[in-house]
């Protein structure tokens, strides 16, 4: 009897262990997404803000190239100028479209900024030793960003902002320009647009940060709970390997600008093409960005972007790479 109990003990021990190291993984992974997205949500809020505070509809309209493919064109090289992390690039683009961008252009916007810009290059070339691979995966989320947002212009007119999804200005009780009494003139002063962005700032941050949490929660549950040798065990395999390699992407919502060293891990197990595919669709479509489209925009437009982009990717790697 005492040795089964020593057995029993021994065992439940080990069990403990386990448990204690599966829990520990989940709660360092799901800190580290969320301590890597917060600080650029943080930045996308307040950009959204500034947009909101200081830029008119008016220069917008005039800074736009009138042509639809231009207009396409410019948003998708404009990550050049205006690095982002895909982590807050919803709240960006429901302010621009709210300012008049068309939807069009918002999401060529949104998909290509968070690949081609400077860091994201330099990030990818260092962790793959080559500057080829960072093209291609330049390359590659181009041609998918401008050809979703093309075809966006075609299937949809609107902005398909969701009616509910109301900007928090209205929250607030009033509109900014209702006209009432009970905003003074010192809102339309750079001191007082400058409070006006801080408090805008903090309502979107809150708003999306609740997406961000569960997503995050979900990325890590899907790291911790997924084996790994279930990816290796395909990796060879040209088109399953960038199926397993996107859906990789979509659940553990890694910033952009540290997803290159992820692939580069799996660089002697899997193709350079799934490897690519894992580079171009996680910072494009992932959980937590998925939850935050859900929120904003309405269902038909986020399954219409979650597929296209998927279509799109898998099949210009899978052919192509």
């Amino acid at each position: 009897m005492e040795f089964s109990s020593l057995i029993s003990g021994y065992m439940q021990s080990k069990i403990d262990v386990i448990t204690w190291q599966i829990i520990l993984n989940f709660k360092t992974i799901f800190l580290g997404i969320i301590i890597e997205a917060l600080p650029f949500i943080l930045i996308s809020v307040i950009v959204s803000s500034v947009l909101h505070n200081f830029v008119s509809e008016e220069l917008i309209q005039k800074v736009l190239p009138k042509s639809k493919i231009y207009s396409i064109l410019l948003a998708c090289f404009l990550g050049m100028i205006f690095p982002a992390c895909d982590c807050g690039m919803v709240p960006i683009v429901r302010r621009l479209v709210k300012k008049g961008v068309p939807l069009y252009s918002a999401v060529a916007f949104m998909l290509s900024a968070p690949i081609i810009n400077p860091v994201v290059a330099t990030a990818t070339m260092y962790a793959f030793n080559s500057s080829e691979v960072a093209l291609t995966r330049i390359s590659v989320a181009f041609l998918v960003a401008f050809t979703t947002g093309w075809l966006t212009s075609k299937f949809f007119s609107g902005t398909e902002l969701k009616d509910t999804g109301h900007s928090h200005e209205h929250e607030h009780g009033h509109d900014h320009d209702c006209g009432c009494a009970c905003h003074s003139h010192e809102e339309h002063t750079i001191a007082g647009k400058f409070f006006n962005v801080l408090d805008d700032a903090c309502a979107e941050f809150f708003e999306m940060g609740k997406y961000l949490i569960l997503g995050s929660f979900i990325g890590a549950a899907a790291q911790t709970f997924i084996p790994r040798v279930l990816l290796l065990n395909v990796g060879h395999e040209s088109f399953l390997s960038i199926v397993v390699m996107m859906l990789f992407a979509f659940t553990i919502s890694v910033c952009s600008s540290a997803d290159a060293f992820i692939a580069s891990s799996f660089s002697t197990s899997f193709t350079m093409g799934s490897l690519v595919a894992f580079m171009v669709f996680g910072p494009m479509i992932d959980i937590k960005n998925t939850l935050m489209l859900a929120h904003t925009f309405r269902w038909r437009f986020v399954v219409f972007l979650v597929v296209m982009v998927s279509l799109l990717c898998g099949l210009q790697t899978y052919l192509f790479i």
